[in-house]
Formats: structure tokens, C-alpha cells, sequence
């Protein structure tokens, strides 16, 4: 009796492995359009119109396609040739767990296909084939639900927990709105959550990716020297948008800039060239001062 018992245990252990197994795997997707379906970003803007609206004029939103050269260095050069590395799911996430979250929820072959599509748009910008990898490409970006869901808890993974499906996080959390369950977000606000992604990737293999050191200007110059504000103090001032080095009123209040000139003449005669051998040469040193008023080193990515 006691061996049937156990018997029963098994096959229920057994089959609650399998339908687990099989709901890990039905939340892969197998095609970047199964994947964009996943998180999609466009019902956000039937309620969020302006802040959608300024996220697609965003850096965020060209994640990969602004930034094929280090990934396909990275891929082509990194695993293929330094390394002898093969491509997978693991590997193409050292670079799209920041540029595109949602690629988290790829199957393997679908990551790996897309890790491809990132070499051929590189090596094969203005051919047909570069065009259409680059196509492709675009539908994947750092989106609504990147930040506002499939990132939002994992500065403190142990613990927060795993984002909850279909919940999105945010500074405010319940809003009355019924289209989704809100929820209130310390982490969403605090330039930890940026440092994500801006600053030094830890892979799960405990490889280090140093794509820019900005948070570790921000945290060893700016915050040692008694700076105060966030990331989002910055850089949501205009909104979604998020401007930054490509903005040039961003620029301008980042940078302090000074002029001192110093004008002396020459003796008539002593500079070779200078037709001159009577009068004197009217002369200038300038010296430009530039201040980093920003909360991080400049320039940086």
C-alpha cells in the first residue's frame, strides 16, 4: 500500500514537472511578432498619448538599431573569433537584457535568430538583407512594459520577486485606471533602477560587461563629492523623451563654459613671418574653461 502511495506521489510530481515544463515553454515566444505581442507597447498610448509620444521620439526606443556596431562587434568578433563561443539565448542577453528586455521571453532559437539579424543589419547596412534584418530589428526596444514591468523589480530580486504579470510599476501605483493593476514603485525612482542598464551589466554567469562606466561617475565623483540628485531629476525633465548627450539644451545645462582672454602686443620683428618690422602685432592667449556640471562624467553613454 505504501508503495502505491508513493507510486501516485511520483506520477503527480511527475506530471506537475511536465505541465511546469510546459508553461516555461509556453512563454517562449518562437518569432519576434509572437514576442512584440507579449508586451505591446501600443495599447499604452490609448491612455498615456503625450507620454507614448515622447518615448518614440526617445533614444529607448531604437535600442538595437542605434546600437548595432558593439553588439555585432560583440557577437562577430567577441564569441565567434576571440572566444570561439557559440551564440545562444545566454549570451545574446549580455547585450538585449538592457537594449531589448523582452527578449527574456524568447525561446533559444528565437534569440539566437535575432543575435543573427543584429550581424547582417551591421555588415549589410543599405542591402536588402540589411534593410529587412533592420526592420525586424526596430520592433524590439527598450518599451513601456521594459521598464515598467519586466525590469521593475530586479534591483532587489529576492526581495520583490518576479514582476507580476500584466501589472505595471510605477512612482504612483493605483491611478483608478481599470485597463491594468498598478503598483507602487520605490525602486521605479531611484537611480539604481537606471544603473541597470547605464553602468556595469552583470551576466548570470558572473561575466561583467562594461558597455559605460556613467554610474560609476556618478556614484565615485558626483554622489563622494555630495550630489543629491537622481538620474530622473535630469533626465525626465522633459518627460519620456529622456534626453540626454543628443539633446542639446541638455548639453547646454550640463556644461559650464568660460572665456579669458588676455591680449598683449608683440615686438615689431619678432614673430617669423609677419611682414611687420616697425609696429607692433596686436596678440591674444585664450584659454576656454569648460565645467562638468552634470552628475557624471562627460562625454559617457
Amino acid at each position: 500500500m505504501k508503495l502505491t502511495v508513493l507510486h501516485k506521489v511520483g506520477i503527480f510530481t511527475l506530471s506537475m514537472l511536465i505541465a511546469t515544463f510546459s508553461m516555461a515553454n509556453a512563454k517562449e515566444a518562437k518569432s519576434i511578432d509572437e514576442l512584440v505581442a507579449m508586451f505591446d507597447d501600443k495599447k499604452c498610448a490609448e491612455c498615456h498619448e503625450q507620454i507614448y509620444s515622447e518615448w518614440q521620439a526617445s533614444w529607448h526606443a531604437k535600442a538595437i538599431n542605434s546600437s548595432l556596431k558593439g553588439m555585432r562587434n560583440f557577437i562577430a568578433v567577441g564569441l565567434a573569433k576571440e572566444w570561439d563561443t557559440p551564440l545562444t539565448k545566454a549570451e545574446v542577453l549580455k547585450c538585449l537584457d538592457c537594449h531589448a528586455p523582452a527578449v527574456n521571453y524568447a525561446s533559444e532559437e528565437l534569440a539566437v535568430e535575432i543575435g543573427n539579424l543584429i550581424v547582417t543589419a551591421f555588415e549589410k547596412k543599405g542591402s536588402p538583407a540589411g534593410s529587412q534584418a533592420a526592420e525586424e530589428l526596430a520592433k524590439l526596444n527598450v518599451g513601456c512594459y521594459s521598464c515598467h514591468n519586466i525590469k521593475a523589480t530586479s534591483i532587489a530580486p529576492g526581495l520583490r520577486g518576479k514582476p507580476e504579470k500584466g501589472v505595471m510599476y510605477g512612482p504612483n501605483g493605483e491611478d483608478g485606471d481599470d485597463f491594468h493593476e498598478s503598483i507602487e514603485s520605490v525602486d521605479i525612482s531611484t537611480s539604481a533602477f537606471c544603473m541597470q542598464c547605464h553602468g556595469v551589466y552583470h551576466a548570470p554567469d558572473g561575466e561583467t560587461i562594461q558597455c559605460n562606466t556613467l554610474s560609476g561617475s556618478y556614484r565615485h565623483g558626483y554622489l563622494a563629492a555630495g550630489g543629491s540628485k537622481t538620474c530622473q531629476e535630469c533626465h525626465l525633465n522633459k518627460g519620456h523623451l529622456f534626453p540626454g548627450g543628443h539633446d542639446l539644451d541638455t548639453v547646454k545645462e550640463g556644461l559650464g563654459f568660460n572665456l579669458e582672454i588676455a591680449k598683449y602686443n608683440h615686438l615689431p620683428g619678432q614673430i617669423e613671418g609677419v611682414k611687420n618690422p616697425k609696429g607692433w602685432v596686436p596678440s591674444a592667449v585664450i584659454t576656454a574653461f569648460v565645467e562638468n556640471k552634470a552628475g557624471h562624467r562627460i562625454p559617457d553613454g
